[in-house]
């Protein structure tokens, strides 16, 4: 005798909209650092016209527009600044029932980072808040301290065996300037051999055949080979463990 057949649950047809069972609030946050004139690592913040603490850029994910959690980070950067990131990654996510006076809510957190710009790059409410011993110099709305303070630690980690530090210069930048990066960041940097044993001895520079003229001997101008496929190094700095 053959075995009956076997019965396969079919979808529900039904013209009422399906109710979601997720009641939770879900937003990306978004932490941009930049390297600012006075040489300070800087985060970008949102100022309301009210009486209110800053707050890092961050919003609901619209399923209508975003096709993946990093459209929404790019949408949210966009809402304070027409300066386009160089560099996105997804740092944490962090959820629980205190963060939000409006109920549970959970947050998927990147860290971006942007080329040097200006004030008129900045939209209506816009602000830059130094970066001083790990966080920011001011206190932010909600938890966004601690927010900035993950993003910070991801960022003091990678930038050892990474490219990072390019893409918090501008377009052309000297060696000099990819070590002052590292003495933002850490409070110490490599020597000056060491920076360019790594990121002269592969195809990550491109010599743009220009010089920085200053008090020293002139400095040759670099910028990044975008066909370049070396970013991640085999080894940390030695000398900027932190």
């Amino acid at each position: 005798m053959s075995p009956p057949p076997i019965k396969r649950h079919q979808p529900i047809k039904s013209h009422q909209p399906i109710k979601s069972l997720n009641t939770a609030l879900i937003s990306v946050d978004l932490v941009a650092f930049q390297l600012g004139e006075n040489n300070r690592l800087q985060v970008l913040a949102h100022q309301s016209p009210e009486n209110t603490p800053p707050q890092l850029p961050a919003g609901r994910i619209e399923p209508e527009r975003d096709h993946c959690l990093e459209d929404t980070a790019k949408r949210q950067l966009g809402r304070l600044t027409a300066n386009p990131a160089t560099y996105f990654e997804q740092v944490i996510t962090i959820g629980d029932n205190q963060r939000d006076s409006r109920g549970w809510s959970l947050t998927v957190v990147y860290y971006v980072l942007l080329r040097p710009g200006n004030e008129q790059s900045l939209q209506t409410g816009a602000v830059w808040i130094d970066i001083v011993n790990g966080q920011p110099a001011i206190t932010l709305a909600y938890d966004h301290n601690q927010l900035v303070m993950e993003a910070m630690d991801r960022l003091k980690n990678k930038i050892q065996y990474s490219a990072l530090p390019v893409y918090l210069l501008p377009t052309e930048f000297t060696l000099s300037d990819i070590q002052n990066v590292f003495s933002v960041i850490l409070d110490k940097a490599p020597p000056m051999r060491s920076i360019r044993n790594r990121f002269l001895n592969c195809d990550l520079l491109e010599d743009t055949g220009k010089k920085r003229y200053g008090s020293n001997r002139p400095a040759t101008l670099y910028q990044t080979n975008r066909q370049s496929e070396t970013w991640l190094f085999d080894r940390l700095y030695l000398t900027t463990k932190v």
